[in-house]
């Protein structure tokens, strides 16, 4: 979904995670699906999940959830000072040190309900990123340097979106697709701008009172992929998160989303392109999520419309060079969104797009669906071997029910597609929301 890129969060909702999760009471790590996956609780509430491979390498996702993190700045100001500010015993010069020696790919996101922290590094690195991710997490110090060096870069980081050209029009598509009080579109740049213009000892104060309320070891999952030993990451586990004693609270519920019922046709001036070119985006709510029973289907579709727009709009009209379909299934949404730039009219493509659309309605070629299963099939095996997607299947699985992966759309039968067509696929005109950018 096109939406600010620090509200690009799927929903968090509490209590998916926890009929899955062994109960704190368990001293031995569980297999979770039979595949590999493994998870701990420590006694403390505090869970590691892993599944250990010969890639050469380890990807982590530490994910902290919490009603308390929200966009009013401080949960994001936290994750830039957990990178290089003192945490635990190490001073805020150490803590650098130890990212720039022992991380070789790192990154924190602050989202609606959560902080996670990224790692991607070498195998025998495993103890000082343990290390380090304990005390980013559950121990930050909130040194008055470091809050007032980042709280400068999250405010120039602020200041892009809030001059960024075309976002007052972003802003009102999000706001017609998801709702007007939806957190998805909530404006918070105005509170999250003067919250980093704080003098900095009060705006640190402000953040070590905000980490008391967050430091939840049982609302904290660490994922783990790659070249590890089950054995060294328990134990470094237990020594490092195990130590903080058992804290737990609740975590955010973000409501779903409504289902598009009408059109809403939005033509605005972009101050990001010049004429003739101009950005079309389409988008509706199908009310299918993630784990929703024609959420497959619903995936297979998204791809088969992105293949049918490819040889109408590029190959057989010339009308644009990057037509885009993507449906885009979380915990309480699923989106249909279409991006297409051009030099025609905006609206004009418009009705070819839903030209297309129609036919869908009718005909599914058997071929382009064989196609389709076959470049689905690739992608699979492609990915079965990158600890980058495995993470973020192991993250999907835990925390809502099931991965975008698992939705198996090489099995969708032509009748299905065509079913789903009708059903979820709307008219021109009708059921979308509609954003024209036109160049100046």
């Amino acid at each position: 979904m096109q939406i600010n890129r620090r509200h690009a969060l799927t929903a968090f909702l509490s209590g998916i995670a926890a009929s899955q999760l062994p109960s704190a009471a368990a001293a031995l790590p569980i297999d979770i699906d039979g595949a590999g996956h493994r998870c701990l609780r420590l006694g403390n509430g505090f869970r590691v999940h892993y599944t250990a491979n010969d890639s050469g390498y380890v990807t982590a996702t530490l994910v902290l959830r919490s009603t308390e993190i929200t966009h009013n700045g401080l949960a994001h100001i936290c994750e830039h000072t957990s990178c290089v500010g003192a945490a635990g015993t190490m001073t805020a010069a150490e803590v650098t040190r130890i990212n720039k020696d022992y991380v070789q790919d790192g990154n924190a996101s602050t989202e609606s309900g959560a902080l996670k922290w990224h790692a991607s590094f070498l195998p025998q690195y495993m103890q000082e990123v343990m290390t380090l991710l304990a005390a980013a997490s559950l121990d930050q110090k909130f040194d008055v340097e470091t809050v007032a060096a980042q709280s400068r870069v999250v405010l120039e980081e602020l200041y892009l979106d809030k001059y960024d050209p075309d976002r007052l029009a972003q802003c009102k598509f999000d706001r017609e697709l998801f709702g007007q009080s939806h957190p998805y579109v909530k404006e918070t740049l105005p509170v999250e701008i003067a919250r980093c213009k704080l003098a900095p000892a009060k705006l640190a104060a402000e953040l070590r009172d905000f980490a008391k309320s967050v430091r939840l070891p049982a609302n904290m999952d660490l994922f783990l992929v790659g070249s590890i030993d089950p054995g060294a990451v328990e134990k470094l586990v237990n020594e490092h998160f195990g130590k903080y004693a058992f804290a737990e609270g609740p975590r955010l519920e973000i409501p779903r989303v409504t289902v598009t019922r009408a059109y809403k046709g939005l033509t605005e001036p972009s101050y990001g392109l010049q004429q003739p070119m101009s950005d079309l985006k389409i988008a509706w709510n199908t009310g299918v999520c993630i784990n929703g029973d024609e959420s497959r289907v619903l995936l297979a579709l998204g791809e088969y419309l992105n293949t049918a727009l490819f040889d109408e709009l590029r190959e057989k009209d010339g009308d644009t060079y990057t037509p885009e379909v993507k449906y885009e299934p979380d915990a309480c949404s699923g989106v249909f969104q279409i991006s297409i730039s051009s030099s025609k009219d905006p609206q004009k493509v418009e009705k070819k797009v839903f030209d297309v659309i129609e036919k869908m309605k009718t005909d599914i070629d058997g071929k382009e669906l064989t196609r389709l299963r076959d470049r689905m099939t690739l992608r699979r095996r492609k990915d079965a071997h990158q600890n980058e997607a495995l993470l973020d299947d192991l993250v999907e699985r835990t925390l809502y029910g099931t991965a975008v992966h698992d939705l198996k759309i090489e099995t969708v039968t032509r009748e299905e597609m065509l079913a789903a067509a009708h059903k979820y696929l709307p008219s021109h005109r009708q059921a979308y929301v509609r954003l024209a950018l036109k160049g100046q």
